[in-house]
C-alpha cells in the first residue's frame, strides 16, 4: 500500500491531478481513519492507466467508459474520430495555403463552412453506426458532399440527414447470440485496422469506379460473382454470424428510416450521389439479368 505522495513520484502526477480523478469517481483508494489515502496496487495501476488515456486526449467521461467496459471499442472509435479530425485539419491547411497564396477570397468564402458540415456529417456518421462499417460509411459518403451548399434545398436536406442522424441511435445487436457477434465483429475490426483512412478512401473510389464501370466489372469478374452468388445461398453462409449481423444492419436501416429519409436527403444536397444511385441501380439490374439474382 502507498500514500498519495509515493503514487504522484511513481506516476508523474500531481496530488490534485489524482485528487481530481478520486472526486469524479474514476478509483477509490482506501480512506483511513486519519483521513489519509491508501493505493493498492490495482490503483496504481488504475491510475497509470488513467494518466495516459488522458494524456491521449480522452475526456472523463470517455476513460469512465473504457475503464467500465474493458474493451478497446471506444479506443478505435476515438480513433477513427481523430483521423477524421486530422484529415479535415490537413483540408483547412490547404485552404489557408491557397488564400495566403493571393487566393480568391470570393472563391474561398462558402468552402470553410462546407468544411464544417461535412465534418459533423462524418462525426455523426461514426456515431450511428459501429465500428469499421461507420469508419467505411463516413468515407464513402464524404465523396460525394458538395465543396460548398448552394441552394436553400441543399440547405434543408443537410439539416434533414443530421436530424436523421441525431434520431438514430447507435446500431447494436440482439442479446441473443451477442457474444458470437461481437466476437465476428471483434475478429474484423482486427483484421481491417491494417487499413490506414487513404486505404479505406481508396475502397470507396474503386467501389465508385467498379458501379461506373458495371458491364466491364461483370464481365472481367464472372467466375468470382457466380462463386460469391452461391455462397449468398448456402446453408453456411445462412447459418453464420456474418448472415445474422448483415439481416442486424438491414432491420436497422429498414426501421431507422434509412431510405426513406438519409438516403432522399442524400440525393437533394449531391447532385454527384443522386448521380452515382442511378447508376447503381443500372448496376443491380444488369447484375440480377446477367445471374437471374433476385434477392
Amino acid at each position: 500500500m502507498m500514500r498519495i505522495q509515493e503514487v504522484c513520484a511513481a506516476l508523474g502526477l500531481t496530488k490534485k491531478a489524482v485528487e481530481y480523478y478520486i472526486q469524479q469517481e474514476l478509483l477509490s483508494p482506501k480512506a483511513l481513519d486519519n483521513g489519509y489515502r491508501q493505493f493498492s496496487e490495482q490503483d496504481m495501476e488504475r491510475l497509470r492507466k488513467i494518466s495516459v488515456l488522458r494524456k491521449l486526449g480522452l475526456t472523463i467521461k470517455e476513460i469512465k467508459q473504457r475503464l467500465a467496459d474493458h474493451g478497446d471499442a471506444l479506443l478505435q472509435q476515438k480513433l477513427m474520430h481523430n483521423e477524421q479530425r486530422l484529415m479535415h485539419e490537413h483540408m483547412r491547411h490547404s485552404l489557408l495555403a491557397e488564400l495566403s497564396a493571393d487566393g480568391d477570397w470570393l472563391e474561398i468564402e462558402n468552402k470553410p463552412r462546407a468544411l464544417e458540415q461535412q465534418e459533423t456529417l462524418s462525426s455523426k456518421l461514426l456515431n450511428a453506426f459501429p465500428g469499421e462499417y461507420g469508419r467505411f460509411i463516413a468515407v464513402h459518403f464524404a465523396h460525394f458532399l458538395p465543396d460548398a451548399i448552394e441552394s436553400s434545398d441543399q440547405q434543408a436536406a443537410f439539416e434533414e440527414i443530421i436530424s436523421f442522424l441525431d434520431d438514430t441511435a447507435t446500431l447494436s445487436y440482439p442479446a441473443q447470440g451477442q457474444s458470437t457477434l461481437d466476437d465476428l465483429q471483434s475478429g474484423l475490426d482486427d483484421q481491417q485496422a491494417m487499413l490506414t483512412l487513404s486505404d479505406w478512401h481508396q475502397l470507396s473510389a474503386d467501389m465508385i469506379e467498379h458501379v461506373r464501370q458495371a458491364e466491364h466489372f461483370l464481365e472481367e469478374h464472372e467466375e468470382s460473382i457466380q462463386a460469391y452468388l452461391a455462397f449468398k445461398q448456402s446453408e453456411q453462409y445462412l447459418t453464420s454470424p456474418a448472415y445474422q449481423m448483415h439481416k442486424r444492419l438491414r432491420e436497422f436501416q429498414q426501421a431507422s428510416g434509412y431510405y426513406e429519409r438519409f438516403i432522399p436527403a442524400m440525393k437533394r444536397l449531391s447532385p454527384a450521389y443522386r448521380e452515382y444511385t442511378e447508376m447503381l441501380e443500372q448496376a443491380s439490374n444488369a447484375l440480377r439479368a446477367k445471374y437471374n439474382d433476385q434477392r
